[in-house]
């Protein structure tokens, strides 16, 4: 009964690190199968998940955010990283080694198309795209100030480019490069690490067309392990 009595109140024990409203939040979060985009579904309907999404990171604190990255289903872990990633929280390496050592599963819905993932290649991916959009924030800014520069700007105009999102980054693309890089190494050095973030790794390489020869080992582990096309043709393009 005492082994019980303590394995119970484990959870109980754990959300008290959470705020009464941050707790609600993450547990109404923790109740959907799948991360999803703002808009999903091919009616462009919003997303009640993201709306939860956009409450915490706009109310929960730093060690909240850090928290929820870190416990409860790996939904609300994923929507945690992001928040942590776009805070620039020194929690990065400790989100991706967990991720990787518990190499749990999620659904994600971007739009009208849902996959399976996991919480790793999330992750991974969400930082690789974000020097993209550092370029598209930066396009958007300035179209948002020539329109606002205008003299009689349309109102319909002038309503559109208020409603872009011009929020600025703040990562560096060089600070993401260097990121990605410590984040390559743990995960290469991770026999485990899934297919598809392998893969993602050396595609993301071979199109941008940036050598790592110090990689060649660890991928050839990998190209072995899955006899992966995608793997072997990086190994060949590093090699030449």
């Amino acid at each position: 009964m005492k082994i019980f009595s303590i394995v119970f109140l484990i959870p109980v024990l754990s959300f008290g690190q959470l705020s009464t409203e941050i707790d609600k939040f993450t547990k109404e979060l923790s109740k959907s199968e799948r991360v999803e985009s703002s808009f999903i579904g091919y009616g462009g309907a919003e997303s009640g998940v993201y709306k939860l999404f956009t409450e915490i990171n706009r109310k929960a604190s730093d060690k909240e955010v850090e928290y929820i990255a870190l416990n409860g289903n790996p939904v609300s872990k994923a929507y945690g990283a992001k928040i942590a990633f776009r805070r620039k929280l020194k929690v990065m390496e400790k989100l991706i080694t967990s991720y990787l050592k518990n190499n749990e599963k999620i659904i994600t819905m971007q739009g009208c198309m849902e996959s399976n993932s996991y919480l790793a290649d999330e992750l991974y991916q969400h930082i690789f795209w974000e020097k993209k959009n550092i370029k598209e924030k930066v396009f958007k800014r300035q179209y948002k100030d020539s329109i606002q520069s205008l003299k009689n700007p349309e109102k319909g105009l002038l309503d559109f480019v208020n409603m872009l999102d011009t929020e600025e980054s703040k990562w560096t693309e060089k600070e993401i490069d260097s990121l990605l890089i410590q984040f390559d190494q743990l995960i290469l050095n991770d026999p485990a690490s899934s297919q598809s973030l392998v893969e993602f790794i050396a595609e993301s390489y071979y199109y941008t067309e940036i050598k790592h020869p110090e990689y060649y080992n660890k991928l050839a582990y990998f190209e072995k392990k899955y006899h992966s096309e995608m793997i072997r043709q990086y190994l060949e393009f590093c090699s030449n």
